[in-house]
């Protein structure tokens, strides 16, 4: 399992990743692929400030998938059926407990920035 000290040591914009892979896990749409974790990430971002985070890229998004895949944050799930050219989307879940992971992010995430 991972340690809240973990959590907290990413990324704002880890833990904005980490929370959109956790939201798929908690409405059971899992596992998640990086097009609806990005998707996710702006829908939060938006009762966010700004400024605490900014935009999300996709760029910034599969770093983040990859650094927290890397920590076993989350665990990559490749697909069992690929494209005609061999490719599949990768598609992501939170490794251990969704709620830790609310209670280990940035309060700015969480509550909408104090809004």
């Amino acid at each position: 399992m991972v340690a809240e000290s973990d959590i907290e040591s990413l990324s704002l914009t880890e833990q904005v990743v980490l929370c959109a892979v956790a939201e798929a896990d908690r409405e059971k749409e899992l596992p998640a692929q990086t097009h609806e974790i990005r998707r996710a990430c702006r829908a939060q971002l938006a009762d966010v400030d700004a400024e605490v985070v900014g935009t999300i890229t996709e760029a910034d998004v599969m770093r983040s998938l990859y650094r927290l895949e890397a920590e076993g944050i989350v665990d990559e799930y490749q697909p069992d059926e690929r494209s005609p050219t061999g490719k599949g989307r990768p598609a992501y879940t939170v490794n251990g407990d969704i709620e830790a992971v609310y209670d280990a992010v940035s309060d700015e995430l969480v509550d909408g920035g104090g809004s």
